[in-house]
C-alpha cells in the first residue's frame, strides 16, 4: 500500500473502518530509546483514490502495546488489544473505547474475564449488528496453539462467556485474526493447520450454515503466497480486500497489501463448477484451465488438471463465463457459459498431429485471398502459438497438377505468406516464428485421377516444432 501507509517496520492488523474510506492498523514504527519497538495503532484516509499519510491514535495509544483495532458499525466503539498493561488479565488483552464528544476516544475499558483469559487474546472483529465479537486466543481449552473465540452481547448488553468457535475451523495448529462477512455469513481467517496451505500462514473462508460451518477452503493463490498472510478484511462492496503478508525471504516483515478480491476470495464464490478433460480414448490428458468472469472481467486463478482429467471451481451464480482449457498436446478449448446452479463441463481433447491440414483452408480458383470460411481454423493456430511461445510453425503451400509449375510455385508460396501474414498483423506473432513455403505440385499426397484427388492436393499444410 504505499509509503504513506508502510514503515520499513512491521505494519500490519489492517480493518476496514465503519466507512470503506477508512482503515486502521498496528505498527511497530515507533522505537524506543533502548532500540525495542512499541506496537501503537494508526488510520488513514482515502483522498480521492488514494490513501493519505498514516496518523496514529494519539489518544489510545500508551507505552504498552496497542494493536488490532475494530470499529463499530456507528463508528462510537472502538475494540482492541493492550499487551502488558496493569489492568490485564492475561499478557494480551481486550478492550473498548468510546468516542467522546471532541472527536478524541476515552473511556477505555477492559472487555473483563467473560472475554479475557489469563493467556494471550487479541486480534478482535466485530459483526455489524455489533452482537457478536470474534477474536483469537491460545487460553486452556484451546484446540491448537491459538484459536478463535466468539461472545455475544445479551439484551443488557453485557458480553457472555466467550466460546470456542470449534473444530471445523480450529486446528491443533494455529488460528487468528477472524473477519466476519457479515451479508454472506462468511468468516475468513488465517491459519497453518488446515491443508493445501501455499506457505506458512493462508487466509480461509467457511461460510456458516445454520449453526455449524462448511469446510474452510484456502482463499488461493492470487491472495496466498510463499510467506505469510493475516488479518484479511474486506470493504462493504466485496471490491477491495486489505491484509497483511510477508515474503517468502522475509517472514518477520509485514506489510500491508490491497487489491481487488479474487473470485476463490469472494464471499458468493460457492457454486460449483465441475468438469474433465480427456482424450478420444477416454484417457486424461495434461493442461491448464482458466475461467474468465465475463461480467465483471476478472480472471480466476489458473488451474492444473488432475491427474485424472478433473477440475473444479467456486464461482459466483447467475453470471457469464469463459472457460478456456490449454496444453501442449491439443488446440486450445474455449466454452461461453452461464453459471445457473451447480453446472459441469466434460470436453474431448483432440491430439495434434505433427503435421495438420484443414478442410476450411480451400482457397478460390487461382487466388491467395484468406476467406472468412478459413478464420476458425487459422485462429486455433495462432491461439496456440500465443499459448506456447517456444513453438515454431512451418507453413507448406500445395497445388494440384493443373497449370504450369511455375504458375503453381508462385501461387502455393503467396497462399502460404497470406496465412504467415494473417497470423502475424491479426494476433501479433513474431514473423521470425513462422516459416512459409510453396512447394507447387511437387509433393502430391494422391495420384490425381478425379477432381476430388485434385482438391485433397491443393491443401495447406501446418507443422508445429518445439525451439
Amino acid at each position: 500500500m504505499g509509503g504513506y501507509i508502510n514503515s520499513d517496520k512491521e505494519d500490519y492488523g489492517p480493518t476496514v473502518g465503519n466507512i470503506d474510506d477508512m482503515i486502521l492498523f498496528t505498527s511497530k514504527r515507533n522505537e524506543h530509546y533502548d532500540k525495542t519497538y512499541n506496537e501503537d495503532l494508526f488510520y488513514s484516509y482515502k483522498v480521492e483514490s488514494y490513501w493519505d499519510s498514516a496518523q496514529p491514535f494519539s489518544s489510545i495509544n500508551t507505552e504498552f502495546n496497542e494493536g488490532s483495532a475494530c470499529l463499530s458499525l456507528d463508528g462510537k466503539f472502538l475494540y482492541f488489544s493492550r499487551c502488558n498493561a496493569p489492568d490485564g488479565l492475561g499478557n494480551c488483552d481486550l478492550y473498548v473505547a468510546n468516542l467522546k464528544g471532541d472527536s478524541t476516544w476515552g473511556d477505555v475499558k477492559n472487555l473483563g474475564p467473560n472475554i479475557n483469559s489469563s493467556g494471550w487474546d487479541s486480534h478482535p472483529s466485530l459483526t455489524h449488528q455489533g452482537d457478536t465479537l470474534l477474536f483469537a486466543s491460545n487460553r486452556i481449552g484451546t484446540f491448537g496453539l491459538s484459536d478463535i473465540f466468539y461472545a455475544v452481547k445479551n439484551a443488557k448488553g453485557v458480553w457472555q462467556k466467550a466460546l470456542n468457535a470449534g473444530p471445523i475451523i480450529n486446528t491443533v495448529q494455529s488460528e487468528v485474526s477472524p473477519f466476519y462477512h457479515h451479508k454472506f455469513n462468511v468468516l475468513y481467517f488465517s491459519s497453518n493447520g488446515h491443508p493445501l496451505n501455499f506457505g506458512e500462514f493462508d487466509i480461509y473462508k467457511s461460510h456458516q450454515i445454520k449453526n455449524s460451518w462448511s469446510e474452510p477452503l484456502n482463499t488461493g493463490p492470487l491472495v496466498n503466497g510463499g510467506g505469510s498472510e493475516y488479518y484479511f478484511t474486506i470493504d462493504s462492496q466485496s471490491k477491495d480486500l486489505f491484509y497483511a503478508r510477508s515474503v517468502e525471504e522475509d517472514l518477520k516483515n509485514l506489510d500491508l497489501y490491497s487489491f481487488p478480491v479474487p473470485m476463490e476470495a469472494q464471499p458468493e464464490a460457492v457454486t460449483q463448477l465441475k468438469g474433465s478433460l480427456k482424450d478420444p480414448q477416454g484417457k486424461s490428458v495434461k493442461g491448464i484451465v482458466s475461467v474468465i468472469d465475463l461480467d465483471e472481467g476478472v480472471e480466476v486463478a489458473p488451474k492444473f488438471i488432475r491427474d485424472d482429467g478433473t477440475f473444479d471451481f467456486s464461482l459466483i451464480n447467475k453470471r457469464n463465463y469463459l472457460l478456456i482449457i490449454q496444453g501442449d498436446d491439443f488446440f486450445r478449448i474455449e466454452e461461453i457459459f452461464f453459471m445457473d446452479g451447480d453446472m459441469e463441463i466434460n470436453k474431448i481433447a483432440e491430439p495434434i498431429e505433427s503435421k495438420i491440414a484443414f478442410q476450411s483452408l480451400e482457397f478460390e480458383n487461382g487466388k491467395a485471398n484468406i476467406l472468412p470460411a478459413m478464420h476458425a481454423d487459422l485462429d486455433k493456430i495462432a491461439n496456440f502459438l500465443i499459448d506456447h511461445p517456444t513453438f515454431q510453425l512451418v507453413i507448406s503451400g500445395h497445388t494440384d497438377s493443373a497449370g504450369k509449375e511455375e504458375s503453381n510455385l508462385k501461387l502455393s508460396q503467396a497462399r502460404a505468406d497470406a496465412i504467415k501474414n494473417y497470423l502475424s498483423t491479426q494476433f501479433q506473432i513474431d514473423s521470425n516464428r513462422i516459416t512459409a513455403i510453396g512447394y507447387g505440385s511437387s509433393k502430391p499426397i494422391v495420384q490425381e485421377v478425379t477432381d476430388d484427388h485434385k482438391q485433397l492436393n491443393r491443401r495447406v499444410e501446418f507443422e508445429i516444432k518445439k525451439n
